[in-house]
């Protein structure tokens, strides 16, 4: 089995590294430790996007996959997705809606879930080693509903900004009370690598 290493490197941005080198949603609070074969963004909200993070992941054979409202508003080349499709074979597009998004989606890969910043999001019907989420205090509900019916090996708010203590009480608070519901949970460095 292959090993994939997950980054988080701040806002809703990861870095993910196996077969494929994967980015998701290419705003950094840190810098990528690789160039991208795959960047996938999930909205077109500018704490998904900045330009000169999308920049420095490319190489000449990256593929970018976004929903249409990220071209519409970014000058950028790559393919648009919809919910319910498959990308790359094997890197499934949900439907998700993101507050005041124009359009949003979320993916799964691998058994990575990342939610982008929505409060409620699909099954993606198979089993999830890690479920990234959100961490509002208004929508914590949604969450811990959501974790109660997906079940998934590992739970980790993200979203945040680890400077900013109310912020990170929030993520902690999240955390915890997926603890108490009986679902493993982590608040991560950002930086810190989990090996799924």
């Amino acid at each position: 089995m292959i090993i994939i290493k997950l980054r988080w490197l701040g806002n809703s941005a990861l870095e993910i590294k196996g077969e494929k080198n994967i980015i998701i949603d290419p705003n950094f609070l840190i810098e990528a430790e690789v160039k991208a074969d795959i960047i996938l963004i999930t909205h077109e909200h500018d704490d998904h996007i900045d330009l000169n993070d999308l920049e420095t992941v490319m190489k000449e054979d990256t593929k970018i996959y976004a929903p249409h409202s990220v071209f519409s508003k970014y000058d950028i080349k790559g393919e648009v997705v919809e919910a319910d499709e498959i990308v790359e074979d094997e890197i499934k597009v949900l439907a998700v809606d993101c507050y005041n998004a124009e359009s949003s989606v979320a993916y799964f890969y691998k058994g990575i879930y990342h939610t982008a910043d929505a409060s409620k999001y699909p099954d993606p019907g198979e089993e999830i080693e890690v479920l990234f989420t959100a961490c509002y205090n208004s929508d914590f509900a949604d969450y811990i509903e959501n974790v109660i019916k997906l079940d998934p090996k590992l739970a980790v708010p993200y979203h945040y900004d680890p400077e900013e203590r109310q912020e990170v009480l929030q993520a902690k608070g999240l955390s915890s009370k997926f603890e108490q519901i009986g679902c493993s949970s982590k608040i991560i460095e950002i930086g810190e690598e989990l090996d799924i």
